[in-house]
């Protein structure tokens, strides 16, 4: 509206100053005829009607204009909103993405972490197991050492004893029939030929690959000495080790290889000696025969069935011990921690050479487990029964 009122005001000067210029030239130039005073009126009509004409374009053209900028208010203001919209919508998501941009950060340190953490306790793991498998490995290696020692010194002393005299040699003072190439480390003397005790002491990983090699490499040495050796060789190995072999008789050409445990040593010395004093007698009764058959029977079927029981326990034990690792990893690794701290038992050698010499001790030793002794001796019972009667009384 206020274009359109200038746009009048300058109008209305033009033709104020027109009509002014009108006047000045009819003053100055002579008095005329009316004709041409007629024909500038009509000419000055003429102008003012185009004055008008340009005056309504111009008001058209500023109310188009008027409506125009009308409209661009509208559009500048609807666009200011979506501006501000835009705005916000882009603070918003500014907010959002450095949000998710620091929980991503998070999450990468988090998961760095725990790759670390499973890093570190993957290395834990397997630094214990191979901490674990080298304590095994040294106790192996001790048990085995022991072993070989204890087997010599165990022979040396059934030998001694007045119900298994033999004469018997080790590999230090062998026999001057042997001609070197076989050092087993015990012998007896048995019927006009020597028996062998070969106690094993292996450090390799399977028992029964070793077992297996050892008696094809015996069989082979024994093959040159046949006349003089007795063809059941007897192998010694610790009493832990017999579960982890598939079999304890191994038939090879003439020989047979037995695999026995120190337990076994002196019920093989008393059936031998039995033997070979029936062997020597001039005559022999049947029924004593049919005794000595019943017994090596029985002792054959003592030592199998030992040797199973302790085959299948160990199995079992086996079973056990991998289920329970199963159940919960962390009590198992709690329990191996234990296990790890507690020491092997040991054994007084004179108790033990005390009870497998004499079947009077394990008699005693059996009865007490039976049927113990109380730990309150008898006077002291009656003594307490005493006293309790007097206070009813």
């Amino acid at each position: 509206m206020p274009d359109m009122e200038a746009t009048l005001i300058t109008i209305g000067i033009i033709l104020v100053v027109g009509i002014g210029v009108l006047i000045a030239l009819q003053m100055k130039r002579p008095q005329s005829p009316m004709q041409d005073l007629s024909k500038d009126f009509a000419r000055l009509e003429k102008d003012l009607e185009n004055e008008r004409a340009e005056k309504n374009r111009l008001s058209g053209a500023n109310r188009q204009q008027f409506a125009e900028l009308e409209r661009l208010k509208a559009e500048h203001a609807s666009t200011i909103k979506e501006r501000d919209a835009l705005r916000t919508t882009v603070t918003k998501s500014e907010a959002k993405k450095e949000q998710q941009e620091k929980e991503h950060r998070q999450m990468s340190d988090k998961l760095q972490a725990a790759e670390q953490a499973f890093k570190e306790e993957r290395q834990r793991i397997i630094r214990e197991e191979e901490e674990s498998r080298h304590r095994m490995e040294e106790e192996r290696d001790r048990i085995w050492a022991e072993h070989e020692n204890a087997v010599v010194a165990q022979l040396l002393d059934l030998c001694k004893h007045p119900q298994l005299q033999f004469p018997s040699f080790t590999n230090k003072n062998l026999p001057e029939e042997f001609d070197g190439s076989l050092k087993p480390d015990f012998l007896i003397e048995f019927l006009g030929q020597y028996v062998i005790f070969d106690a094993k002491a292996s450090k390799a990983q399977s028992l029964q690959t070793y077992i297996d090699d050892a008696v094809k490499k015996t069989a082979e040495k024994v093959r040159k000495n046949s006349k003089i050796i007795y063809p059941h060789v007897f192998l010694v190995v610790p009493t832990e080790a017999i579960p982890e072999l598939r079999r304890v008789i191994y038939p090879k050409d003439e020989l047979t290889f037995y695999v026995i445990s120190r337990e076994a040593l002196a019920p093989i010395l008393a059936s031998l000696k039995r033997i070979a004093m029936y062997e020597l007698a001039e005559q022999l009764d049947p029924q004593k025969r049919e005794n000595i058959i019943n017994m090596l029977s029985e002792l054959d079927y003592h030592i199998n069935l030992r040797n199973g029981m302790d085959l299948i326990l160990s199995k079992m034990g086996a079973d056990i011990l991998e289920k329970t690792q199963r159940i919960d990893p962390e009590l198992s690794a709690e329990v191996q921690q234990k296990k790890s701290e507690k020491r092997i038992p040991q054994f007084s050698t004179s108790e033990l050479k005390k009870v497998v010499g004499s079947l009077t001790e394990q008699h005693l030793i059996r009865e007490q487990l039976v049927s113990p002794e109380a730990r309150i001796k008898k006077p002291a019972i009656k003594a307490a029964a005493e006293i309790i009667t007097q206070k009813l009384l």
